[in-house]
Formats: C-alpha cells, sequence, structure tokens
C-alpha cells in the first residue's frame, strides 16, 4: 500500500483531459481491464534548458494540476506498451526548481503491454548537475518519450510514495481518486464544501477542515471532480482529526442521483491524528461524484490524504 498517492490518470473519463498534454486517447490497443489509454504522438522536448530543441520524438505528457509536493520516496508506475525500441525516457518537471529530471530504461518488453515502475529519486539532469528529487519539491509535467520512429502506449499513471518498511497491505489494484489539499484552491482544484486549512506544527502543509453545512450541522464534502466507476469492493482511506464528538458517518454520494450509494460509520478517536479505512461492499455499476463526511453538532473534523481505491489481493 502507497504511503502516499499523489497524482493518478487512467484515461477512463475525461475528467482531467485539459491536462493532457501530448497523446491522443486510444480505445481499441489497451490493457485488460481498461477501455482507453493514451498513444504517443511527435513533438519536441519540453526540456528548453538542456534537451534538443531540434530532435523530435514521440511521446505521452500528463500534467498533474495542481501540482503536489512529493516525498522522499517518490515512484512512478504505469503500464506501457513498445513497438519499435525497447528504451523508454521517463522526465518530470519540477516546479520547485524551473527544471527537467530524467531516467532512460532501456532493456524493455515490446510488442505487448506490460507494467513499469520508476524510482524518481535517481532521477537527475542531463549534464548530472542538480541533485536528485527531494521531499517537498513541487512537480509538474510527467513525460514519457521515446524513439519517433517507434511507438508507445502509457495507461494507469500512478505516481506516489513507496509504502513503509512495515506495510503490510497489498497495492491498490486500482486508484479511483486522491485528495491531500496541499495545493490548489477549494472550490476549483478541489471542489466541495470545507475549508482548507495549515497543518499545526509539526505536521506540514495543509488539510481540509468542517463547515456548516445547508442544514447547520458541520460537514466535510468533497468532490470528486465527476463521476467515478466505483468496484463492488471499494475501500477509502483518511487521515482524520476529531473534536467535540466521537463519530463520523462516511458517504460515497452521488449528487446528480441525489442519494448515497453507500454509508458507514467510523469512530475516529478525539483530539489525535489517526487514520481509518472503511469498506464498502456496492452493487455492480456504482458511481459517486462526492465523499461526504456528516459530524454531529458541535464538532470539527480536519482530513488528509484521502485515498478511494478498488483494493488489491
Amino acid at each position: 500500500m502507497p504511503n502516499l498517492v499523489h497524482v493518478i490518470e487512467d484515461y477512463e473519463t475525461a475528467i482531467e483531459r485539459r491536462w493532457w498534454l501530448c497523446g491522443k486517447l486510444e480505445t481499441k490497443d489497451v490493457p485488460p481491464g481498461s477501455k482507453r489509454a493514451c498513444r504517443a504522438v511527435l513533438t519536441n522536448d519540453f526540456d528548453d534548458r538542456m534537451g534538443d530543441p531540434k530532435a523530435m520524438y514521440r511521446a505521452v505528457i500528463f500534467n498533474p494540476v495542481p501540482g503536489p509536493p512529493v516525498g522522499p520516496n517518490t515512484r512512478l508506475r504505469f503500464r506501457y506498451k513498445l513497438t519499435g525500441t525497447d528504451t523508454l525516457r521517463v522526465q518530470l518537471y519540477s516546479l520547485t526548481t524551473g527544471y527537467h529530471r530524467y531516467l532512460s530504461v532501456s532493456g524493455l518488453e515490446q510488442g505487448k503491454w506490460a507494467e513499469g515502475c520508476v524510482d524518481m529519486t535517481q532521477m537527475r539532469r542531463p549534464d548530472g548537475t542538480g541533485g536528485p528529487l527531494s521531499a517537498d519539491e513541487r512537480i509538474d509535467d510527467i513525460q514519457f518519450y521515446v524513439d519517433p520512429r517507434a511507438e508507445l502506449l502509457i495507461d494507469d499513471i500512478l505516481l506516489y510514495e513507496a509504502a513503509a518498511a512495515d506495510e503490510a497491505r497489498p497495492f491498490p489494484r486500482r486508484v479511483v481518486f486522491t485528495g491531500w489539499f496541499d495545493t490548489g484552491r477549494q472550490g476549483k482544484e478541489w471542489p466541495g464544501d470545507f475549508e482548507i486549512v495549515a497543518h499545526e506544527k509539526p505536521r506540514t502543509w495543509k488539510a481540509a477542515r468542517s463547515v456548516a453545512g445547508p442544514d447547520g450541522k458541520p460537514w466535510l464534502r468533497v468532490g470528486l471532480r465527476g463521476d467515478r466507476k466505483l468496484d463492488p469492493r471499494t475501500e477509502l482511506t483518511f487521515k482524520h482529526h476529531l473534536t467535540g464528538g466521537e463519530r463520523v458517518t462516511v458517504e460515497l454520494f452521488h449528487a446528480k442521483a441525489g442519494r448515497a450509494v453507500a454509508r458507514q460509520e467510523v469512530s475516529p478517536g478525539k483530539d489525535v491524528w489517526g487514520e481509518s479505512r472503511v469498506r464498502f461492499d456496492l452493487p455492480g455499476g456504482a458511481v459517486a461524484d462526492e465523499i461526504r463526511f456528516l459530524l454531529p453538532a458541535g464538532a470539527t473534523l480536519t482530513i488528509d490524504d484521502v485515498l478511494l481505491y478498488t483494493p488489491g489481493s
């Protein structure tokens, strides 16, 4: 189980389509379990400082917005299909430093869908300067390049922090949504009803805090930026700090249909930061576009690192 998921893109919806900076949608040649992937198209290198401005490549480039701050053990997991080359260059832009780092991987399988995972801390600038990706750097474009005569397909991009040494839970089979609130604005990048607040030391960055709901009772409504299809077994993990109450009702909600898809109660513990995992058993074809946290009168809930996913086995 990842320590934290920063970015996901599975191309199954058009929710983040405006951030598909390079590539075209593919619906025929896709990996098992997927309906859509992204096919590389011709482009120049996005590295305008140390890249060759005249060289052409085929590339898939995705811009995660808002740019997340990464941790000390960042990994990039993805599915790929290569034809005509066994070499793939994975490149990342840092908003913090203002330059690109990359890692070139060779000896990859060709002609079939496969899964790759890159240790992002091994990336460097083309001339070796700049040092490794470091904790709290904010990143931007995630880029995959191949020779212009080759073909590349990419699917299921997942940027995350590697699991803690004592983590026993399996890697998720599918990640549906991740919410961490460190950068971006409430109502735009993070739709819903809540207040984004700074963590109190020693915790860093930001979290989401409950506000008064339409009926006057406190709640926290996290929008999923669009309809998300859910598997029959779906789980939710989130970090939390609760004051003035003992229990929280968690709902997977479909606002377009005006009803809760599933509902569970949790007892987070009072006045301390903790983490809860909620399991939902859902009917086939279930869809949600919100996660709602409903509180008793007088309670305040602060949450962080929300992850909605299909558990692995």
